[in-house]
């Protein structure tokens, strides 16, 4: 110890008492105080800023980015080029895994692009980003992965919307500030972006944005419905232009605690919103078709009674306006449609039981989504937690009494989240996260019954 002592003394004198030292110490507070309590901005390898809070306000926005990141990872990685093998045991499916960067597409949205190829919207869970895979090709094989909004927690609940243009939308969740958010791709395949904040929440006491559904009227502006969780309220967000600079918030629904599972689409004649979604105070399924864009006026129907635990609500209006709404019926156990031959639902009415869950937790734990194909013929996606099973039911008639299930993949034993699309040719896609692997999937069907 003897030995050491003139060795620390100097180390002392030299280090501890110098203005270095004091320096040193200053400048980590300053570092340390600006990450706490500022909101720091973070630069993607394409080299813009990722998106500044921003002020909120009439145009809300947040930013612009630019997020194509390249890599030379083909497979294992996530940013960037993206090659994939084919997953499935059916000859008429073709599926591509596009990310497996641990626990992504947990939830995640389709669409088509201006290209024609598969574009999806998804939520990665480890790291709290938004991010976006833009297929290549018809079979998705070949992607580009682009992250949309990161350093929070987002994209928890999003959706995309393709308008006629082209443009691409996406509508998701701010976990962290609580906020709904719309995204506009400055290009088809979102390599540019820019950011709006259409309503604001409390931070992770109270969210707004929740189960959030998008899409495009007729002149290529937003609407969004979702669910405000800082009231328990159903909400709408009408963008009053193509870029949603400005909008218009309204609260549809706010008696008991409703708009959870909440799924949008736009009338094909009118263009004015229908809301299906939960009820959960009087445990019901229920459906709002709106009068007007802004939904000052509109008829509520009732359309099922389910259980107070709910479960994923899917919406689809076909070319002759008769309305399909797929739901978990957890009372009776049982994945059901609602037909409606009238688009308020009111009148002409089948509700049909097409999946049961016969050893609980059954069909739990899963976002079905619904379609109709170029043939007419109604395809819902189901997960079976029994068997581990992703599926599709197809219904052969129009009131699905004839039916058929078709396996799609096995992907592991705590749910899944998916949605389905379709082309101009008639091909199906749908994209979900598989629990087994952490990845996000999309499958090709080749004919337009994915048998």
């Amino acid at each position: 110890m003897l030995k050491l002592k003139p060795y620390l003394t100097f180390l002392y004198n030299k280090i501890f008492k110098s203005q270095f030292f004091l320096y040193w110490i200053l400048a980590t507070t300053i570092v340390l105080v600006v990450i706490y309590n500022v909101d720091v901005k973070f630069f993607s390898e394409g080299g813009r800023a990722a998106p500044a809070k921003g002020e909120f306000g009439d145009k809300g926005i947040v930013g612009e980015l630019e997020t194509e990141i390249t890599s030379d990872n083909k497979y294992q990685g996530i940013e960037g080029d993206v090659s994939s093998k084919n997953y499935s045991k059916n000859k008429n499916i073709f599926i591509s895994e596009l990310d497996n960067d641990g626990l992504v597409g947990y939830a995640n949205s389709i669409g088509i692009s201006k290209n024609g190829f598969p574009i999806i919207s998804y939520h990665h869970l480890n790291a709290g980003d938004l991010k976006l895979a833009y297929c290549e090709n018809i079979d998705c094989s070949s992607a580009k992965i682009h992250l949309l909004d990161w350093a929070g927690d987002f994209g928890y609940f999003t959706d995309i919307a393709v308008a006629n243009s082209g443009k691409v939308y996406i509508s998701y969740l701010d976990r962290k500030n609580g906020d709904l958010r719309v995204i506009r791709c400055l290009d088809h395949k979102c390599g540019r972006a820019q950011i709006n904040v259409l309503d604001k929440g409390t931070g992770k006491a109270g969210f707004v944005g929740e189960y959030n559904s998008i899409d495009i009227t007729k002149q290529g502006h937003p609407v969004v419905g979702y669910f405000d969780n800082n009231f328990n309220d159903l909400k709408l967000a009408v963008c009053e232009d193509t870029d949603c600079y400005k909008s218009v918030i309204k609260k549809v629904d706010t008696d008991g605690m409703v708009g959870e599972y909440v799924d949008l689409s736009l009338d094909n004649e009118t263009d004015t919103p229908i809301m299906a979604y939960q009820d959960r105070t009087n445990q019901q399924v229920k459906l709002i078709h709106c009068s007007d864009l802004y939904c000052e006026n509109y008829e509520s129907t009732v359309i099922d009674d389910v259980a107070k635990r709910g479960g994923d609500i899917s919406i689809f209006q076909d070319q002759l306006n008769t309305l399909y709404i797929s739901y978990y019926d957890f009372t009776l156990n049982y994945l059901k449609l609602a037909i409606c031959k009238d688009s308020n639902c009111k009148e002409n009415k089948t509700i049909v039981k097409l999946v049961e869950a016969k050893i609980l937790p059954g069909i739990f734990y899963s976002w079905n989504s619904l379609i109709v194909n170029n043939s007419g013929n109604v395809l819902i996606s189901f997960y079976d937690m029994n068997s581990n099973n992703f599926g599709v039911v197809y219904c052969d008639d129009e009131i699905c009494e004839d039916k058929e299930i078709i396996n799609i993949d096995k992907i592991g034993n705590i749910g899944t989240y998916a949605s389905m699309t379709s082309d101009s040719e008639g091909r199906i896609f749908i994209s979900f996260y598989d629990s087994s692997r952490g990845s996000l999937k999309v499958a090709l069907c080749e004919n337009n019954r994915c048998n």
